[in-house]
């Protein structure tokens, strides 16, 4: 199957003429194996709401075919760019969905070709990405910020087992970021952590068109990792892993060390009793596949999942969309999170509403998910517990994550 995810819109432009009369990407299930033909579910009939922004909007524009169609037109000059076409493009979550239902051609990756496409023509992306790009570059994160909240302190500087905190992690929840170590250190990892020196990955640089920029950064970060002796990154977020582990490799070749995600290393450190749960969970609990780290990043689906399972006490439920299927919490990649606050929130409003009604707690495996899912449920006032899964697992055994 041909990878898309390098393409540019020159490339699109041939899909365009071949998917216009489909609409599979938001009106139907998986165009293969069966095309038209019924087969059971949840594995080959996805939800009937599944594209998030064609729910929001309404417009075909806003869908995959649309946004791919489009692209080819203003590759060809027969439409020009304008503040409309940008916004088709940036409202877009990057959720993938339609990459499940259209192996063959992968739509979202025709998306974030469109978005290059913008940038290169020199038209400003939506703001505040274009400040966004300067706070990676000036300060090394996403917000601006001079200073780290100092999740974890004392570690070495260099090691075989290396854990990238991320821009969340370290700015804004240093709680996830210290449950994560606390986590290897119980298990006997003998972690190392940048701290200060640790680099945004570039998501966003990625997520708006920006790859020249991106490019920079992935070098930079890949080259600081060889210098530390690094043989395993682990990451506790899920924007972060899907980077390293997939567009790095894609702009850079293969990578000198393993990619892993926490919560890929939770089943085996509970199997192998190197990790062990001191107190009861006793909740209904249901799990939020972050688009991230499941369609985008590997189909991690199972892992999380056995580790809620493990804790005494837990009764576990799933939603209606889940898996494959799970339907974004709204954040997309944080660019609809920051340049389309109100279909964001709208987004995870309804995620949020389908956790409620099917148990008290929502747990994710991803800092932005649970970040935004909390804060909407708290404005909502929806009494919905919202947990990240690697505190959950610290707390469970007895860890001081207060700093």
């Amino acid at each position: 199957m041909t990878d898309f995810s390098t393409w540019t819109l020159e490339q699109y432009k041939e899909i365009a003429e071949l998917c216009v009369n489909c609409g599979a990407c938001y009106a139907r299930g998986p165009i293969v194996p069966h095309n038209w033909r019924e087969l059971p579910p949840p594995e080959w009939s996805s939800p009937p709401h599944k594209c998030p922004s064609f729910e929001y909007f309404g417009f075909r524009s806003h869908t995959g075919y649309g946004r791919i169609l489009l692209g080819a037109l203003f590759y060809t000059g027969r439409t020009a760019i304008s503040r409309d076409l940008i916004e088709i493009a940036y409202t877009c979550t990057s959720c993938g969905v339609c990459n499940e239902i259209c192996p063959t051609y992968q739509p979202l990756y025709g998306i974030l070709a469109l978005r290059q496409g913008i940038v290169e023509s020199s038209m400003p992306p939506p703001e505040p990405l274009g400040k966004i790009g300067e706070n990676i570059k000036e300060h090394q994160n996403i917000f601006g910020l001079e200073k780290r909240a100092k999740p974890v302190e004392g570690l070495p500087l260099t090691g075989d087992h290396m854990y990238f905190a991320g821009c969340y992690s370290s700015y804004l929840l240093p709680r996830i970021a210290r449950a994560a170590v606390a986590i290897l250190q119980a298990a006997g990892v003998d972690i190392a952590y940048l701290n200060e020196e640790e680099r945004c990955c570039g998501e966003m640089l990625r997520q708006q068109g920006n790859l020249k920029q991106f490019e920079e950064q992935a070098h930079s970060n890949i080259e600081a990792m060889r210098r530390a002796g690094v043989k395993k990154l682990i990451t506790s977020c899920a924007h972060c892993y899907r980077t390293w582990k997939v567009d790095y490799p894609n702009v850079a070749g293969k990578l000198p060390f393993e990619v892993v995600h926490l919560s890929q290393l939770l089943p085996e450190l509970l199997e192998e009793g190197r990790i062990k749960f001191r107190s009861e969970v006793k909740r209904d609990i249901t799990y939020h596949d972050p688009c991230f780290l499941g369609r985008l990043g590997g189909q991690v689906y199972d892992a999380p999942r056995k580790v809620l399972t493990c804790f005494p006490g837990v009764e576990f439920k799933e939603m209606e969309r889940y898996a494959r299927w799970a339907y974004c919490c709204g954040g997309g990649g944080k660019i609809t999170l920051n340049c389309y606050p109100e279909f964001a929130y709208a987004v995870g409003r309804d995620r949020v509403i389908e956790a409620k009604g099917t148990a008290n707690t929502l747990v994710t495996a991803c800092p932005v998910c649970f970040s935004h899912m909390g804060r909407v449920a708290r404005k909502e006032g929806i009494e919905l517990e919202v947990e990240d899964l690697g505190v959950m697992v610290a707390e469970a055994m007895g860890a001081d994550l207060n700093g």
